[in-house]
């Protein structure tokens, strides 16, 4: 269990079973980066496409996917990312900021609920991630459950508490959601509650603890002895998680540092060394430092049962106290699931460890924890970006109905994500009122940075506006502006028919601008695959349509001569498809 030298990476635990494509995915974080994000659909993609870092390749498994994935995250913690990006335009569909469950209390759940159909059984399949860590870029110590089941007949009860947690997390999203992917989420939560679990190996029972959720209450940790893995410690949450006089605490040098002395009493307590790594994928000889302990693990011990705790709740009095958060209990044998089989004497993880000789309390910034919860606070006011087009640019006025919360002596600004560095003063205790002007069509965006200063500190978040006005066809330009040269046109071609990267195209050119050149794919002519997405794809074809259009807008040339009096034959036929199933 935990063995240090093992690595799990999030692309490979969202990876569809052999032979089956998702359907439908849910994310619950607490912290956001957009960034980040983008892993999801490469990892939905066709195998040959995962490990690709082409633009043109990412750009397209997000625009295929985005309609399918949900990522609900706390508010005010959607990373800004460190420039602007054309890729996250597509990616705006699908995050939904949530509010703080109650005052001083916070969404904190990691969790992925993932289902699947079978290409030819039509068999659908369930995954479930449950993990310690955030969707961001941290490279800390971490844990992560994945339990794989099939769909059943009838509601399983045990399954009810993943459910509530689902469906409680709708309630607290900030904007309301859109009501075909909210008919799709209760569709998946049905899914969820007939899933028959496949539990690991030395596990008798799996339970699932949603904290925070109406109707649901804190597990019991009654035992003989206990064990606590958490970066983040609170007297009176020890005292809930290990209540018991034999304990062993792994945490962080400086949270343990800021604890009573009593709290340790009678507690065995180690750190994770500053020095420790997992090995390279790239080169095994080598190591990669991570950052920090992240994982949150609790065992529980009581005669010859062991029962393990694993999720995102931290040993403290806001987790089990009013945050969201979400725990799965795994129960079996001592033997099997048992405090020294993790971090005893000869444990894989005891090599990672040192023991904790307490240092200096250091005091958190007072001034950085204040503007954290002001930001947390305005990234719940709902805001609405109005869309009006001029003669040739665009301007959004940005503007809300609640009043910011009171703040003193805080600078408040608001900039689009797409124009940097053009920021507009908000005023304190007043509804939001700016606006953005002589903006391009590929400028708008929900996304807006949120940014507040004080006294040279400074906490920054990204806000998701509503749009009102939204041109209908401004993907499509943000689409067409990436696909600017002829390989990437080809590229393109293949991925949205279907074919992936196995269908590299080759071409042969002679002259410039595409002149005479002979354009194939590997595998078919262009007018043999043209006319099977005809026969067999015709939606694929209208997306290929709007972007052929848009790059035509903009006077661009980027296919081979001829190409265009074929398309012309192709989309007269798709049309006059369209034109008899209309009648």
């Amino acid at each position: 269990m935990l063995a240090p030298d093992t690595r799990t990476l999030l692309l490979d635990a969202l990876r569809p079973p052999a032979g089956s494509q998702l359907t439908r995915a849910v994310a619950l974080t607490f912290t956001l980066d957009l960034e980040s994000l983008l892993v999801a659909p490469l990892a939905f993609a066709a195998h040959s496409l995962r490990e690709s870092t082409d633009p043109v390749v990412i750009m397209e498994s997000v625009r295929q996917c985005a309609e399918r994935i949900d990522v609900f995250c706390q508010s005010g913690q959607v990373a800004v990312p460190p420039g602007e990006s054309a890729l996250l335009a597509f990616l705006e569909p699908m995050v939904h900021p949530v509010g703080r469950p109650r005052p001083g209390r916070l969404f904190h759940p990691k969790l992925w609920v993932l289902r699947f159909r079978d290409e030819v059984t039509s068999e659908v399949s369930l995954r479930l991630l449950v993990l310690s860590r955030n969707l961001t870029k941290d490279r800390s110590w971490d844990v992560c459950l994945r339990l794989d089941g099939v769909r059943g007949a009838r509601p399983a009860a045990g399954n009810k508490p993943l459910a509530d947690l689902l469906r409680h997390t709708l309630k607290l999203a900030v904007v309301p959601i859109p009501a075909p992917r909210r008919e799709a989420i209760e569709a998946l939560i049905e899914d969820l509650r007939r899933v028959e679990w496949t539990t690991p190996d030395g596990v008798r029972e799996v339970r699932f603890h949603p904290l925070g959720v109406p109707g649901n209450s804190v597990p019991s940790f009654e035992g003989s002895r206990h064990l606590v893995i958490s970066p983040f410690c609170t007297e009176d949450g020890l005292l809930l998680c290990a209540p018991g006089d034999r304990r062993i605490v792994v945490g962080r040098q400086e949270e343990l540092d800021r604890l009573p002395h009593e709290a340790l009493d009678g507690a065995e307590c180690f750190v994770v060394s500053e020095l420790a790594g997992l090995p390279t994928e790239e080169t095994p000889n080598e190591t990669e430092i991570l950052s920090g302990l992240h994982a949150k693990v609790y065992v529980v011990e009581q005669g010859v049962e062991a029962r393990i705790f694993v999720g995102s709740a931290n040993a403290t009095s806001a987790a089990f106290g009013g945050n969201v958060e979400v725990l799965v209990e795994l129960v079996g044998k001592r033997g099997d699931l048992g405090i020294d089989g993790m971090v005893g004497p000869e444990a894989d993880l005891r090599e990672v460890l040192e023991p904790y000789e307490r240092g200096e309390s250091v005091e958190l910034d007072e001034d950085a924890e204040l503007l954290i919860d002001l930001v947390r606070d305005i990234a719940e006011v709902p805001l609405v970006a109005t869309v009006r087009a001029g003669a040739e640019r665009y301007s959004i006025d940005l503007t809300s109905e609640a009043p910011l919360p009171e703040v003193d002596g805080v600078r408040l600004t608001a900039e689009l994500h797409t124009r940097r560095a053009e920021a507009v003063t908000l005023a304190p205790e007043q509804p939001v009122k700016a606006t953005f002007a002589g903006l391009a069509l590929t400028d708008i965006t929900r996304f807006v940075i949120i940014t507040a200063e004080l006294r040279g500190v400074r906490e920054r978040t990204i806000v998701l506006a509503t749009l009102v006005g939204d041109p209908v066809d401004r993907l499509d330009h943000v689409l067409a502006e990436q696909i600017d040269t002829f390989e990437k046109f080809q590229r393109f071609l293949l991925l949205m028919l279907g074919l992936g990267a196995e269908a590299a195209p080759v071409a042969a050119t002679e002259g410039d601008e595409g002149g005479s050149t002979r354009w194939r794919s590997g595998y078919l002519g262009m007018f043999e695959l043209l006319l099977n997405a005809l026969a067999e794809h015709p939606e694929r074809l209208a997306d290929l349509a709007n972007l052929i259009a848009r790059i035509e807008a903009r006077g661009a040339k980027l296919w081979p001569d001829g190409f265009s009096e074929l398309w012309a034959l192709v989309e007269q036929a798709r049309q006059a498809d369209l034109e008899v199933a209309r009648a």
